[in-house]
């Protein structure tokens, strides 16, 4: 379907959605407020601005085109686990422990190898019994980095994971 440009197909398209959906939801997704959302579809406010419109198609376009059954993207990585020991943790080593998880092999040596140089004198691979032999070998040389280099580290970990997840998702949306 091409885009809508007419204030009064705009008007039209955000009302059939909006009985799909509820405006809540739709401010919620797209981050423009419930009073103007509101103010639009009852002509109360004069016309969308374009940058409003453009965070609000995006978001109601499956439901103009009828593909309202939408799948959801593919997950990337493990699930959930659920462990007493991780439940312990605190967030960042969780944090870590997500990001770890959507690398490579080469790439988690590499992020093991990027907390054990930070890491301060001799330490050991951690020994939770919920973790596996690489991620121990992660924990052990996180517990080991002091504690105003650690969230650098993380964050440093996690960038390589964010660029690695987008990665996979072009080649996702390539093969499509």
């Amino acid at each position: 379907m091409k885009k809508l440009k007419k204030d009064e197909d705009q008007i039209n398209a955000l009302k059939m959605v909006a009985n799909v959906l509820s405006l809540d939801e739709i401010s919620r997704m797209t981050g423009v407020r419930l009073e103007l959302l509101r103010r639009f579809i009852n002509r109360t406010a004069n016309d969308a601005k374009a940058e409003t419109w453009d965070k609000v198609y995006p978001v109601i376009k499956p439901y103009l085109t009828g593909q309202e059954d939408v799948p959801p993207p593919k997950r990337i990585g493990p699930g959930y686990r659920r462990h007493a020991e991780l439940v312990e943790m605190v967030s960042d080593q969780k944090v870590l422990l997500d990001a770890f998880a959507v690398l490579s092999q080469s790439q988690q040596k590499r992020a093991i190898s990027l907390m054990a140089k930070a890491a301060e004198g001799d330490w050991k691979a951690s020994a939770y019994e919920s973790l596996s032999p690489d991620e121990n070998e992660l924990m052990g040389a996180y517990l080991a980095v002091p504690q105003e280099l650690r969230e650098e580290k993380v964050l440093e970990i996690t960038r390589i994971a964010r660029d690695e997840i987008k990665r996979i998702r072009r080649q996702q949306n390539a093969e499509e």
